[in-house]
This record gives structure tokens, sequence and C-alpha cells, in this order.
């Protein structure tokens, strides 16, 4: 049943793209901007389960370039080398599309920002775009279940946008709406200034979620009104968490226009998680670090270059030896285990490979390995290693 839904949906696809007829033998002619070929309708359906995944990861704006492509529509990405392939018949047709829709629209969300943005003529999109491309975040666009015309937002008319605006009760109905934004913690919301304030559809959108404990960032894009009027409305239309002051941008505003007042925001940047890197002959460990004055006094001494030490064995649980200088000491009472990383009277560097219980200063520990493995790699005796920085 499911293989059938989507390939109705597919045949549904093919009504707005450059497709041909059915003929007469009951397959399906798809017809591309390159080339035209005959793709079965059982083996459309077969392809469904016989894709090969990849380590590429699929998001709204490849489902976009992918559609342009098939509407013969210029696209400003350079599509050389995408793996839009993916039933793996080396063409580009609406069966892609409709996988590649399923990828985008069912895999797990990574990001913690999602970027939302409802956008008539491209300009908001366009910003919107560029705050994907510097926080990396998801994104999901608005889109009116009754799409606006040129006609609809023709200022000087009594217009559908205009009768919109001057009636704050009005409340657009969206197509495809998200599902949930509970895994999100930080939400830019973009839309255009329509006769000074937000679009209507921007409250539909609001009034459809919970924003009590998420930080929201307006941003808009106009010829002249500024943000301030929308930005009031929102905060008064829904309970907020946290709305950060936004930000109007021109219909040329460049991505660096956007990066500069990106940097600006008081939001808690991740930081990239510095990790150990421990080589023991051709044997490279990878270590997660503690968070204290002594790491950080350990990491600044390692960007100055790679620390060798040479270790000895100690009561058949350490391997311990001696650092260039003296680190900061944050002593405490420690259960230590196999794969743990200590700092010892401030400057002798210790690898555990069993137990013991001791005052001193945890750096860190090593990850993904068995204890077996451990002393194996760090072998009896006298060992000599080499601590190393991974970003």
């Amino acid at each position: 049943m499911k293989k059938l839904l989507l390939l109705l949906t597919s045949i549904a696809v093919l009504g707005f793209t450059s497709c041909g007829p059915v003929n007469d033998t009951g397959d399906i002619q798809v017809q591309t901007p390159s080339k035209t070929s005959v793709l079965s309708a059982s083996a459309a359906e077969e392809s469904v389960d016989t894709f090969s995944d990849s380590d590429y990861e699929y998001t709204i704006q490849d489902v976009r370039n992918l559609q342009d492509f098939l509407l013969n529509r210029p696209t400003e990405a350079d599509l050389t080398g995408k793996p839009y392939d993916l039933t793996g018949d080396d063409r580009w047709d609406v069966f892609d599309l409709c996988l590649m829709k399923r990828i985008v629209f069912t895999e797990p969300k990574t990001s913690s920002t999602l970027v939302i943005y409802f956008s008539r003529t491209g300009n908001t999109e366009k910003i919107a775009e560029y705050l994907v491309e510097l926080t990396d975040a998801d994104s999901y666009v608005i889109e009116a279940a009754v799409p606006y015309s040129d006609n609809d937002i023709k200022y000087q008319t009594d217009c559908r946008a205009n009768k919109e605006q001057n009636d704050k009760t009005v409340r657009p109905e969206i197509a495809d709406p998200i599902e949930s934004i509970d895994s999100y913690d930080t939400i830019f919301l973009g839309y255009p200034i329509w006769w000074g304030q937000e679009p209507r559809i921007i409250d539909t959108f609001l009034e459809s979620y919970d924003f009590s404990d998420k930080t929201v960032i307006p941003f808009c894009t106009s010829a002249s009104s500024g943000i301030a009027t929308s930005e009031k409305n929102i905060s008064e239309l829904v309970p907020i968490g946290n709305q950060l002051a936004g930000r109007r941008f021109p219909a040329n505003a460049t991505k660096d226009d956007v990066k500069a007042w990106y940097e600006t925001l008081p939001l808690k940047q991740e930081k990239s998680e510095t990790k150990l890197l421990i080589s023991v002959g051709d044997k490279q460990l990878t270590a997660t670090l503690a968070d204290n004055s002594s790491v950080q006094a350990l990491v600044d001494l390692l960007q100055k270059g790679d620390i060798t030490i040479d270790m000895s064995d100690y009561s058949n649980f350490e391997k311990v030896g001696e650092l260039p200088e003296s680190l900061p000491k944050n002593d405490e009472q420690i259960d230590t285990d196999y794969g743990d990383l200590i700092l010892y009277q401030g400057n002798k560097f210790v690898i555990y490979y069993d137990k013991n219980s001791w005052n001193f200063t945890k750096l860190g520990h090593i990850d993904n390995i068995t204890q077996g493995e451990l002393k194996a790699i760090l072998g009896e005796g006298d060992v000599t290693v080499t601590l190393s920085l991974k970003q």
C-alpha cells in the first residue's frame, strides 16, 4: 500500500513537470530537460525499495533544486555532481523527487535551530537560505493552501492581501503544516512586510504551535517599512519564551549582511568539541576531554605542538609519564576505571587500564575501547605516546 501511494504521488507530480503521456503499453513516459526515457510503473514501484543510501544529507533546498530542474526553470545553485539519481537509473525524474521528499521530510532532525519563512516574491527566501547556510539549521517554508497570485498582492488595488491585512482576525490556511517544532530551541521567523506588518499567514503559523519555551528571532524584507510593528504584533499574539530583536533586510541584502547581523545575536554558540588524540605506535586512540582549567591548560599547550611522553607501568593498573610543564590542579577523590586520563601532582599524565582510587584531577576518558583492547595497545612495561588535538 505504501508503494502504491508513493507511485500515485509520483504520477500526480508528473502533471506539473515536463512529462509525456502514458503510452499504449501502460508505461509512464518521463521527459526531463536533458533526455526522454520510459520507466515502467512496476519498475518505478520496485525502485522505492532499491535506491541506495549515501552520506549526502538532502535538504529542502535540494528538493527545490530538483523540482526546478524538472520544471526546466533556472537554478542559482550549480547542480553538477549532485547525487539526485536516487532510483539508480542514470537520470533525474519525478521518482527521484518523490524519494528525496520522503528522505527530507521523514529523517530525524539533528539541528536545534529552525529557519521558518514565508516568501511570496523570493526576497525573504534568499535571506532565509543565507541563514540556513550560516547556522546549519533545518528549514521550513510556510506556503498558503491557496497560493498568492501577482494580483493578490497589488498594493494599490482592492486585492486579497489588502483585505487580509485590514482584518486582524483573518488566518489564511497553511498548506502542508510542519508536524512539530518541539525538538527546536531557536527559531528564526522570516516574512515580507505587507502594509507595515507581518502577513496574516504568519499569525496562522504562530497560533498553531507552542513557542513558550523557544527563542524566536524575527527577520523581514521590505522596500522601506521597518520591522518594529510586526515584532510587537508577534510578541503580543502568543506566549514566547525569549523573543530577540529582529532585523529588516532590503531586497539586495547579501550573505555578508546576514552574517554580520547573526554574529551580533546573543545566542549561545555551540562550541565544537575538542578531542584528544593519543598515538601509540601505529594505533591512534581518541579521548573526550573533561571541562576544567587543567584541560584548558593542556589544550593551550598542545596548540603549540604535539607532546611525546615516555610512560612507565605502575602497579599493574596505569601508565604514567611526565608532561613538559606543570598544569593547574583540580584534584578530587576519584574512583578511576580503565580508559581514564588523569593529571597527578600537576605534571604527570596518567592512562589507567584498571581501577584505582585516589585524589587527583580527571582530564578525560578514552572513547570506544574495551579494557582488553587498551591493555593490548599499551602493552607491558614502558611505552611512548604522542598527544595531539583533534577538532
